[in-house]
This record gives C-alpha cells, structure tokens and sequence, in this order.
C-alpha cells in the first residue's frame, strides 16, 4: 500500500480541493444515470451501480483556514521586543523619533503578520486539497459497482469466449470508462483509493480494450505490472458512448491519473 509521500507525489499540484470535488460529483451523476442501459438485466444494473452514501463529498470536511493569532503572536512578541529596545535611544533624541520607532516596528509585525497569515492559509489549502483528493478516490473506487481483479477478469474473458458469448459484443462489451490500478499490497475491503498507479480508458466496448491492456495491446505500463504479477485491479464505470470523453477527463482529474499512466509520453 502506498504511503503519505508517494500519495502527494501522484497528487496534481495545480488542483484544487473543489477540482477533486465537482469532478467526482460529476462522474457520480453520469454513471448513475447511464446503469439503465446496461445489459443482463437488473442483477448487472445494480452491480454496475456506484454507491452514493458519500455523496455529494464531504464538502464540510474542508474546513475554512484556522485563525491565524496563534501563529502571528510569536511575532507580535518580537515587535514589542523592538519597540522597548528603540525606545530609550529615541527618547534622548526627541518624542518624533520614539514615534518613528513604533511605527517602524509595527510596519514590521504588519509584514510578519501577513506572512504567518499567508502561510497558514496555503497549509489550510494543501490539507484541503488533501482530503478532498482522497474523499474522491475512495468515494469513487471503493464505490464502483463492479470491481475485480485482473486475473478474475482474465478468467471471465477466457470462459466466455469458450462459451462463445456473444451478444452486446462479448464479455462487458458495452461503452463506458475504467479504471485499472496497481497496489502494493492485497487491497482490502473498501481500500482501493490507496492505489501506487493508475490508468483510465474510455470505450464503447469496455471489455474489449481491457482485455488489450492487460495482454499487451494497450496500455503497455498496465501490461507490465500484470506480466509481472503485480496486485491489478480493474473498476468499471458505465456511461453513453456520448459521455465517453467527458466522464474519461472527469476520472483522470478525480483520481490524477495523469500523474500515473494517462501521463503523457
């Protein structure tokens, strides 16, 4: 499983926590609309379903910046120390220079003040970003309706095609996005936001261009950490072929897949 610093480094600087955010709400509501036209009936609509108990996301969970006074008053101390030290100088020089010296000293606990003030708030922002980027992944893939492993779906492939399923163009032949992981360790229940890299296809025959990721027709970083057993796990997120660019783009944002295998080459 991945650990905190190569989770940051996989996270896209330039994103927002709201980036996180409206993009998974949106991949929610497209996939949540586009189940109706999967085939095989109720039992594959409801397991092509992605859960919605977290949403919308946690936007409460993105807390305002804390105030600032606790850090700014070390600096406020150091002003003060100023003021007293200039002082007595200045007296002997006259009341326009003790002035002068107050005023000096409070330009400088007004720059300290604006500093401390801009750093609190861009560590405020970073954990925002943070939490906001987590809550998407785990919203969105431990709530994938369908979710399995490569070699599962490697199985599934093989047994329809003996069995010569056809119809809707073979085994998940229907249009939509997915996403295939690779982890460090055995993905536990509802844990598969913690992912080391990803990729995210769009198709109008999911099955199909899985199946050329994972046997070297595709994705060639998909296909090698499946050639060389790494832990890979394949989630599908159904939709329109008329949705296939947008909902592509909306998981790539969500889950920074272009810090990982979208990256370009």
């Amino acid at each position: 499983m991945e650990n905190e610093s190569t989770e940051i480094q996989n996270a896209s600087a330039e994103r927002t926590a709201q980036d996180y955010i409206d993009a998974a709400n949106k991949v929610i509501e497209i996939a949540e609309i586009a189940v109706s036209f999967i085939p095989g009936g109720a039992a594959a609509t409801k397991a092509a379903k992605i859960a919605t108990k977290a949403v919308p996301l946690a936007r409460g969970a993105i807390k305002a910046a804390p105030a600032i006074a606790p850090v700014v008053s070390p600096f406020a101390k150091k002003a003060a120390d100023a003021v007293a030290g200039k002082a007595p100088e200045a007296l002997s020089a006259g009341a326009e220079k003790v002035a002068g010296a107050a005023k000096g000293a409070a330009a400088t606990l007004g720059a300290a003040k604006d500093k401390a003030a801009g750093a609190v708030r861009s560590a405020a922002d970073a954990r925002a970003q943070e939490r906001a980027r987590k809550t998407a992944r785990k919203t969105l893939l431990d709530g994938a309706g369908i979710r399995m492993s490569a070699e599962t779906f490697l199985e599934n492939w093989s047994t329809s095609d003996k069995l010569g399923v056809t119809p809707g163009g073979g085994y998940l032949g229907y249009s939509g996005c997915y996403a295939i992981a690779t982890y460090d360790a055995a993905v536990k229940k509802d844990d598969y936001g913690t992912f080391r890299d990803i990729y995210v296809g769009k198709s109008s025959n999911m099955g199909a261009s899985i199946h050329a990721d994972v046997s070297g027709k595709g994705n060639h970083d998909v296909y090698a950490d499946v050639k060389y057993k790494q832990k890979v796990h394949i989630l599908l997120f159904p939709c329109p072929e008329d949705s296939l660019d947008q909902l592509e783009e909306l998981l790539i944002t969500a889950l920074d897949a272009d810090t990982s295998y979208n990256a370009s080459k």
